[in-house]
């Protein structure tokens, strides 16, 4: 019944943006090189530092950033948004950031642009700068893949993410892409964004027969764990997403692996009393006599067998313990949005430089988690971030709407 009655009322001002409208459309630099991105901006955030870290990798990467301003900015954020981007867009913020994506794409292409490339980024994440943002944005451009995702998702259907992504020229211009655009109406609702713009887009790219490859999956990411030793993995526990192990006990699978290994391993020592206890005084006295030596070399024979077979047992039971760990990480971040659930684990292991802003409100991390997650960083680059996630908040003692809204994923 909400749904229908926002889009009731949003109606009007959707069949307005049949034609996307701009209130201005300034270009400020000459283009360099043959790659683009349509870089949204929300007003209401502001530039962050995070923002223009971004609009300065995409330089250093030759992309030309085409910013799109969801309403009004201030003259002297447009001042500084200037020196960074090579174009910038200003509209009414119809339809969220996947509205300002078609505004865009269909504005760019009826002017006939044709990038070798075209990246799709907005502000609903945090830009962590460094390396990590150097290789995602060289992963964007470079991919030898029709579309390229960060993440993808399972909620739902699969599909990929559409805070960053980039596709090839070819489906740019393609028609069949543009006729989706062109028929996407960009509701300001949070799940009609999802399922018909994120979900629709990738179904429509899996029509079309194009390739689609996702830059942080969980396949590369299990890979990685695989090749860390089981006191690693311990370690990056502490990164699997709240709850994983506050509301699940391992003790079970732990135990379960301990056992498997003990029984593999097992325990010469004990072997050898029990194995003593069952003989009588004669073949005691004639293992204590001192051996001969055909006698000591097949002992040494079987020692050495023995020893050979104990540490082959040992490697299996680490591996047993390693691969408990890995398949515990991996179960817990895989089956639903997966830049949210591994953030951690993704940040850590893999340096994806993307921080999602609603990880608190959503109840999916706390803020110590966070703190955890980031505490490699430096106070300059940790604190901002932190902040900006603190300051969203987290959904505890929420009434009225707001409580209505977080649970039925409105907002």
């Amino acid at each position: 019944a909400y749904v229908l009655a926002a889009k009731t009322i949003q109606f009007p001002g959707i069949q307005s943006e049949r034609e996307p409208r701009f209130a201005s459309d300034e270009t400020v630099a000459p283009a360099i090189g043959n790659c683009y991105a349509i870089v949204v901006k929300y007003h209401l955030i502001g530039i962050t530092s995070d923002f223009l870290d971004l609009l300065a990798t995409l330089r250093r990467q030759h992309v030309n950033a085409i910013v799109v301003c969801n309403g009004d900015l201030r003259p002297d954020e447009l001042a500084t948004l200037r020196t960074f981007a090579h174009r910038i867009l200003v509209r009414n913020n119809i339809g969220r950031d996947f509205g300002a994506y078609r505004a865009a794409t269909l504005h760019l292409a009826l002017e006939g642009l044709q990038p070798e490339r075209m990246i799709y980024l907005n502000d609903s994440v945090i830009y962590i700068a460094g390396p990590g943002l150097d290789s995602m944005i060289k992963a964007l451009v470079q991919s030898a893949y029709d579309a390229v995702g960060t993440y993808e998702n399972h909620e739902f259907a699969h599909h990929i993410g559409s805070y960053a992504f980039s596709v090839a020229g070819k489906v740019f211009a393609d028609t069949r892409i543009r006729r989706f655009w062109q028929k996407y109406r960009p509701y300001d609702i949070r799940p009609h964004a999802i399922r018909k713009g994120e979900l629709g887009f990738s179904q429509c790219l899996e029509r079309c027969g194009y390739r689609v490859d996702v830059i942080y999956s969980a396949d590369k990411l299990a890979l990685r764990l695989d090749k860390m030793s089981v006191s690693e993995l311990v370690a990056t526990l502490r990164y699997v997403p709240y709850g994983a192990l506050r509301g699940y006990d391992l003790g079970p699978l732990l135990k379960g692996a301990q056992r498997t290994a003990q029984m593999l391993a097992g325990n010469p020592k004990s072997k050898r009393r029990g194995e003593k206890r069952g003989k009588d005084s004669a073949i005691l006295d004639q293992e204590s006599r001192t051996p001969t030596i055909t006698e000591f070399g097949r002992f040494s024979a079987d020692a050495k067998a023995r020893l050979d077979e104990a540490e082959k047992n040992a490697s299996v039971a680490v591996q047993i313990r390693q691969e408990t760990l890995v398949n515990h990480m991996i179960g817990t971040i895989i089956n639903g949005s997966q830049i949210h659930f591994g953030f951690g684990l993704f940040h850590r292991v893999m340096d994806s430089p993307l921080v999602k802003r609603d990880l608190l409100i959503r109840g999916i991390l706390l803020e110590h988690d966070c703190a955890r997650v980031l505490e490699h960083l430096t106070p300059p680059r940790q604190e901002p971030i932190m902040r900006e996630l603190l300051n969203r908040g987290r959904a505890v003692n929420v009434r009225g709407m707001r409580r209505f809204k977080l649970r039925n994923g409105l907002i």
